[in-house]
Formats: C-alpha cells, sequence, structure tokens
C-alpha cells in the first residue's frame, strides 16, 4: 500500500471510529459524542519563523485527528492529527503527531491555545534521487523520515447548532525536524492552520 493510500485509509478510519464513540456531558442540557472531530487545512513552508511566510500559501495540505481531556475544566488536552501536504519544491509530506496544549478561554466564546508535541514526518524526494554505489549512480526511490517537535498557538471561537458543538480556529506552527541528511541535520518548518473541532450531538439509541 503506498503512502498516499495509507494515509486515505487512516483519515477514513478517524472518521468511523469518532462517529462511534460514546458520549459526555459537555454541557448541561445536551450529549455529545466522547471524542471530537478536528479537521481543516494546512499551508507549509520550508522557512525559519517569520521569513518568507507568504510562501506557505503555495504548500496547501490537510489535516484530522481528535483529542481527549485531561481535567474537569477542559484545558488541558492531547491531541492525536495525521496529514498531508504538497510542496513541489522540497518534497510532498505525510505526517502523524501527538500534542500536548493548554486551551483558556478569553471569554465566553474565544478561547486561546498553546501546544507542543512530537511526531513522525516522511517527506518525499521532490525530484528523481541517485546514490553512487558499486562505482555506478543508482535511482533511489522514495523519501526521507524525520522527527518532529511541533510547537503551535492559536485562537478561536465555540458555538452551538442543533448538530453539535463547533470551534474554528486559526494557527500557526513552528516544527522544528530532525534527521533530514548529515548535511542539514536539523531544519525547520512553518505553517498556517485554519480547522474546525466538532463534538455532535449524540442521537438516542
Amino acid at each position: 500500500m503506498k503512502a498516499p493510500t495509507k494515509l486515505i485509509f487512516f483519515l477514513l478510519l478517524i472518521l468511523f471510529i469518532t462517529s462511534g464513540l460514546a458520549a459526555q456531558q459537555l454541557d448541561g442540557s445536551r450529549e455529545y459524542r466522547k471524542f471530537p472531530l478536528i479537521t481543516g487545512a494546512q499551508f507549509q513552508n520550508f522557512a525559519m519563523p517569520f521569513r518568507d511566510m507568504g510562501s506557505n500559501f503555495r504548500h496547501p495540505g490537510f489535516f484530522a485527528g481528535s483529542e481527549i481531556p485531561w481535567n474537569k475544566k477542559k484545558t488541558l488536552f492531547q491531541n492525536g492529527i495525521i496529514g498531508a501536504y504538497r510542496n513541489r519544491e522540497m518534497g510532498n509530506g505525510v505526517y502523524i503527531h501527538s500534542q500536548f496544549s493548554y486551551r483558556p478561554r478569553l471569554s465566553e466564546k474565544v478561547f486561546g491555545e498553546v501546544k507542543a508535541g512530537v511526531g513522525y514526518l516522511y517527506v518525499f524526494h521532490p525530484v528523481q534521487a541517485y546514490r553512487f554505489e558499486d562505482g555506478r549512480w543508482k535511482e533511489v526511490n522514495g523519501g526521507k523520515s524525520q522527527l518532529t517537535l511541533p510547537v503551535e498557538i492559536a485562537v478561536g471561537y465555540t458555538f452551538t447548532s442543533p448538530a453539535g458543538l463547533f470551534s474554528p480556529f486559526i494557527s500557526w506552527q513552528v516544527s522544528p525536524a530532525l534527521f533530514y541528511n548529515k548535511t542539514l541535520p536539523l531544519n525547520i518548518y512553518t505553517n498556517f492552520l485554519v480547522g474546525i473541532r466538532t463534538h455532535l450531538v449524540k442521537r438516542p439509541s
């Protein structure tokens, strides 16, 4: 199974699992499914923070995942996210990561968020790569695996509807990545993310 096919499979699996999870009480009047569905678009770049920020929007992608709360106040969370992006210059990528987040309320409906975690990134070669072996150059398939340390800040807004509890958000992420090659053992990726966290209403069984 090729990497893009695997990614689509895992995205569909998350959607399936999330839709059937048990409910928990998020407010005093309605029951919502236990884990939310987090989805959105991202705009990736291979750049230092605050440098060449406009280039992010030439490299779109998407992500999906869920999260669990760690305290009763619902200010501490742990998420799990998978995603992919397209970057013809530096190579397309697929990734999976988990972040610990602190999400305080800035007002009744507005929240801020700070996240930090660890992940795995696979970057495909942007062009055909070669390796010198046995006295000649041989084609190399695939790409590079990297350990990532994504750090992120976000702001969002929460509202309810008959279908559920919705929290659209925007965020900016800096993701140091290790082990690209011997010449470049550490590089930096930046991401703008626009997404929504959805707690669907539990339907009566």
